[in-house]
Order: C-alpha cells, then sequence, then structure tokens
C-alpha cells in the first residue's frame, strides 16, 4: 500500500548484482547503493531487486567529491 504511489520510474533495476548509478553514470555492485546517502530504498527481496534513489543534482562541470 506505502509504495502505490511512488513511480516506477525512480526504480533502477538490479542485474547480476550491478545496478546504474546516476552519480557515477556507470554500473556499480549492488552494495555500494546500499552505503550510498541517497539511497532511499534496496530491495533484494522482490521478484525483480531495485534500487531506489534520490540523488542531489550536480551542476555541470563541477567536481563529484563525494564518489
Amino acid at each position: 500500500m506505502f509504495g502505490l504511489f511512488r513511480r516506477p520510474l525512480d526504480r533502477r533495476y538490479v542485474d547480476a548484482g550491478r545496478v546504474c548509478c546516476p552519480l557515477r553514470e556507470r554500473d556499480v555492485e549492488v552494495d555500494q547503493c546500499a552505503a550510498c546517502r541517497w539511497a532511499l530504498e534496496v530491495n533484494q527481496e522482490s521478484g525483480i531487486p531495485f534500487v531506489r534513489c534520490r540523488p542531489e543534482r550536480v551542476p555541470p562541470g563541477s567536481a563529484r567529491t563525494w564518489i
């Protein structure tokens, strides 16, 4: 019931233990998502495992020091 209003587009699906990271702009191990401060949900129990995150917007050309 609580996930009823979440957009499916917020989900990044896990494939072979890896997920596409919008901050790093590449695939990373799902364990890195679990430790990320922007991760909202890491669900590996569902039929299709997924990660939901809400990264802050990064201005173009800025250094990404948190990665």
